[in-house]
């Protein structure tokens, strides 16, 4: 069931994907990130949404510093497949401003 959802993601020339995280119970948008296979396979295994870092060339789950992890519910793919959102709960803020 995951490989399908994965192989239908219109990926960009790159392999990624935009992804946003928006809040399960106040439908808040919470942050946006982009998004690689291997980022949507570690959230769908973890839970925890996992972003792909463009400049670092590496996965990051938000919260792994600060422990304010997005727990994923679930995940839905925008009407042309091109952008994701991960359905989810925070433990804490979720901007990199604090709020």
């Amino acid at each position: 069931m995951v490989y399908p959802l994965l192989d239908s993601v219109k990926w960009d020339d790159k392999g990624l994907a935009v992804a946003v995280a928006q809040n399960v119970d106040t439908g808040d948008v919470l942050m946006q990130g982009f998004i690689n296979r291997d980022a949507l396979l570690t959230t769908i295994s973890s839970r925890k949404a996992t972003f792909y870092s463009r400049s670092r060339s590496t996965l990051w789950t938000k919260g792994e510093t600060s422990n304010n992890f997005i727990n994923v519910y679930d995940i839905f793919l925008d009407c042309d497949r091109d952008s994701i959102i991960y359905l989810g709960k925070p433990d804490g803020p979720t901007c990199h401003t604090g709020s």
